[in-house]
């Protein structure tokens, strides 16, 4: 037979609301002094809700009394580190003068599990690829579409000049190139 815990909520009677009420309103216009937050010390805005003074059942922990702790941000400190404007603009230049250097080496710069783009059959438009299987010797390349189909012995360069290429790098986008979380944050989208 399992034990029950007491519960630990006491109903308030109507005289207490009513008291809290009053004082409350005696806050909100100025007569009686604003609750102070126990954990700073610092004196909270008398117009602030209740529900935000107040601690969640929820969240758990004693309520000692009204502090703004818990409205604070409470994602470990790797979590919150963010991907700030100033870094992401100096991560697309260096991106950009990555891709100018790729561009110019070629073949040379096309590792596995890198995205490219390319002509699936041979047809327009460019698809997104992963690159599995590198021919150094031949130049060719096997690549996996994002749909799953799987397409062999993909030549880096068409032997006639004049057909556009059958394999590009991508310029832009979050597969152009892998970006180091740890050093520079995550990204946000608000």
């Amino acid at each position: 037979m399992a034990s029950t815990a007491a519960p630990t909520h006491v109903t308030e009677s109507i005289s207490d609301r009513k008291k809290q009420r009053e004082l409350a309103e005696a806050r909100q216009s100025g007569t009686a002094a604003p609750e102070v937050d126990v954990k700073t010390g610092s004196i909270i805005n008398p117009h602030n809700p209740e529900f935000i003074t107040k601690r969640p059942w929820y969240l758990g922990g004693n309520d000692a009394g009204p502090s703004l702790d818990h409205q604070a941000d409470q994602r470990a400190l790797s979590d919150r580190i963010e991907l700030s404007l100033s870094s992401a603009d100096r991560l697309v230049r260096e991106q950009r003068i990555n891709q100018k250097s790729i561009s110019k080496s070629g073949f040379s710069a096309i590792k596995t599990n890198m995205w490219v783009e390319a002509l699936k059959r041979n047809k327009k438009p460019y698809l997104m690829c992963r690159v599995i299987k590198i021919d150094k010797k031949r130049q060719e390349l096997d690549v996996e579409y994002e749909d799953g189909k799987i397409e062999k012995n993909i030549r880096w360069k068409s032997k006639n000049k004049s057909h556009t290429p059958r394999v590009r790098l991508i310029k832009t986008g979050s597969r152009s190139e892998a970006i180091d979380h740890s050093t520079v944050g995550k990204e946000t989208y608000d």
